[in-house]
């Protein structure tokens, strides 16, 4: 475990990614809610330059599920939530995508299908490793990102003029939960060996001993990787929608109430 911990890095793709992240907060004045803005970079730089990252890229199918579920399902969430509620920048933007919630449900859930076509994904990683080319990783990172910013904004911008309406709100993210979770389970139950790219690399950190004494197989390991992305995004989906329909019924008592 010593080993791992002690593989921190830093990379000319990753810090691109975080400045440009850090850019948007700049432009969106998102920096004038520290806590969100700090939280926002802190997960990023888990997901890239820590132990994580290099599991990530070089070990583990399951790894690599864990990053891409942050960026979608918490660092882009964090970014709209970094938002200023008076929802001058890129109003119109959120204006449309209220409007048209189909628009931010298929970027967020198809995005997350789309990276995990068994080609598509071995292809990238591939691609992503051939003489440093980091375009690939990053634009991974940045499409994941973007699209959890799409898919939460009618949820959850601190405007609630652009958010939808509670009911709207709870299919909305229902049937997020659905198409989430037929993915984790055609990962879980597809043949071991599909997502193939973590074979076909070189131990040159040593690593592989650790995680075989942990009992980690490719077969455990895509089965997780599925697990992770049917169970936590399900639950968090779920959550959100729990949480708008307890607002729609209390809005209804306060209808009545007033009413009366």
């Amino acid at each position: 475990m010593k080993e791992l911990l002690a593989h921190w890095q830093i990379d000319g793709t990753a810090t691109t990614l975080l400045l440009l992240i850090t850019g948007f907060m700049f432009f969106t004045k998102g920096f004038s809610k520290k806590t969100v803005a700090f939280a926002t970079l802190l997960l990023v730089a888990l997901c890239f330059f820590s132990p994580l990252a290099v599991l990530s890229s070089h070990y583990l199918f399951s790894a690599h599920m864990i990053v891409h579920v942050l960026l979608l399902l918490a660092a882009g969430p964090l970014l709209v939530l970094c938002l200023p509620p008076d929802g001058k920048r890129f109003g119109t933007f959120f204006l449309f995508l209220k409007q048209h919630p189909l628009a931010g449900w298929l970027t967020g859930i198809g995005t997350m299908w789309f990276w995990h076509v068994p080609v598509l994904f071995n292809s990238a990683m591939a691609l992503s490793h051939h003489n440093g080319l980091g375009i690939v990783h990053i634009t991974e990172a940045v499409s994941l990102i973007a699209a959890g910013i799409l898919f939460s904004a009618p949820v959850i911008h601190p405007n609630k003029n652009y958010r939808l309406d509670a009911l709207s709100g709870v299919v909305y993210l229902f049937t997020a939960c659905v198409g989430c979770s037929l993915l984790g389970l055609l990962i879980t139950f597809a043949p071991p060996g599909m997502y193939r790219h973590f074979l076909s690399m070189h131990d040159n950190l040593g690593l592989n001993k650790i995680i075989l004494q942990s009992g980690i197989t490719q077969a455990t390991d895509q089965q997780a990787a599925g697990l992770i992305m049917w169970v936590p995004c399900c639950l968090i989906y779920v959550s959100g929608a729990m949480v708008l329909l307890m607002q729609w019924f209390k809005q209804k008592e306060e209808a009545i109430t007033y009413a009366e």
